[in-house]
């Protein structure tokens, strides 16, 4: 028995499969553009042609699916990571003495181009935005930040908060705390979500020079944006956290500075709020000396315990009490020091949270805009 199908149902199934097809293929070769773009910071083909002994079409059909996966990811992903490679592995595609390699430049491919999403949804119709700024620029990377300022007309310059996403200094991208920027300039504040260069491709150090290169840039055009370069304050979530922990407690030190641009800009920051924050301390974190693969004087560089000072800017520190991943220790050795050296801190318990608190609610950015409101605008009254 023959089926016969009219051509207004063929239309009806072939058509949608038709554009899902297209519209694939120009994700992948968007996709596959924005990798070529960033082949001097990632590598991933002068790795391919080391590690890779043959580029077959079995192959190249596995690495579409591994570069669609990466470009529809919106967290997470490593998840994708390892059955790639364990196919190159199965199909004997990877040259000896090249899987650590190989899985270096996938990993930061990843970590890289994947879509991440904002830690909440919020949206305002108060606030101004410039997007895409470069604020720092180096010989293979180029670091973007978005800007967001109340739309109000404002007399007098703003204050400025630069706010720095976690993720391990491995993951996420700036779009992660843009919720935070958003929330912050819906109540009268400047304030820029960044991007900064991410394990493995770089040391946490690099990550410091990234943050303290946003706080010059937001200082070097304080005037463009109407902004007060004298109350520029930060926050930070996690490994966000540590990095505004150090601009709290390292102003214009020269080993932190970097070379991002702006150079000879102060990098000081007048406020910090730092949620779920890891300082060093070395006494009771020797763990993240083998985490980050470093020697104890480099951690003690770019340790925030070890530079609190009578001249460190004021925080706020908040911590769930119950965090598996920084132990609360963490916050409350921070505030202990504050308080020895004479400079101001507060601490606020989140009882019973675990690490990820300040994830899907505001909770955390509305105790950070009063802390922010009682630094830069009651005192000024």
């Amino acid at each position: 028995m023959s089926v016969k199908i009219s051509k207004s149902l063929f239309l009806f199934i072939f058509i949608p499969l038709l554009f899902q097809a297209c519209n694939k293929k120009d994700s992948y070769q968007k996709f596959y553009k924005r990798i070529k773009n960033e082949e001097s910071y990632i590598g991933f083909f002068s790795t391919e042609r080391k590690c890779i002994s043959d580029v077959n079409d079995n192959y190249l059909k596995e690495r579409r699916k591994f570069f669609l996966q990466i470009n529809q990811c919106k967290e997470d992903p490593e998840k994708f990571i390892d059955p790639f490679i364990k196919f190159c592995k199965k199909n004997y595609l990877v040259k000896d003495g090249c899987e650590r390699e190989w899985q270096k430049v996938l990993t930061i491919l990843s970590y890289e181009l994947y879509a991440n999403k904002p830690i909440f949804e919020y949206s305002a119709d108060n606030i101004i935005e410039h997007c895409n700024l470069v604020f720092a620029e180096y010989p293979n990377k180029k670091l973007e930040l978005d800007l967001f300022l109340p739309e109000q007309p404002i007399d007098k310059p703003v204050p400025c908060i630069i706010c720095v996403h976690g993720g391990g200094w491995r993951v996420n991208r700036r779009v992660w705390f843009e919720p935070f920027a958003k929330y912050l300039a819906s109540k009268g504040f400047a304030a820029v979500t960044i991007d900064y260069r991410m394990l493995p491709a770089v040391k946490v150090i690099d990550c410091v020079y990234d943050t303290k290169a946003a706080v010059r840039w937001v200082r070097a055009n304080a005037k463009k944006f109407n902004i007060d370069s004298n109350k520029i304050g930060a926050i930070g979530a996690s490994a966000g956290a540590h990095l505004v922990a150090l601009l709290a407690t390292t102003a214009d030190v020269p080993e932190l500075e970097g070379n991002g641009g702006n150079k000879g800009v102060s990098s000081a920051v007048q406020a910090v709020v730092g949620i779920a924050t890891p300082v060093f301390n070395l006494v009771k974190s020797d763990w993240i000396v083998k985490e980050l693969a470093a020697s104890i004087d480099d951690i003690k560089l770019i340790s925030p315990y070890e530079h609190v000072s009578s001249n460190s800017a004021p925080i706020l520190l908040i911590h769930g009490t119950a965090d598996k991943t920084v132990d609360p220790q963490n916050s409350q050795d921070f505030y202990d020091k504050y308080k020895e050296c004479g400079a101001y801190a507060e601490i606020k318990w989140i009882p019973d949270e675990d690490h990820g608190f300040y994830e899907g609610n505001d909770r955390a950015i509305e105790l950070a805009t009063q802390f922010f409101k009682k630094q830069f605008i009651d005192k000024s009254n």
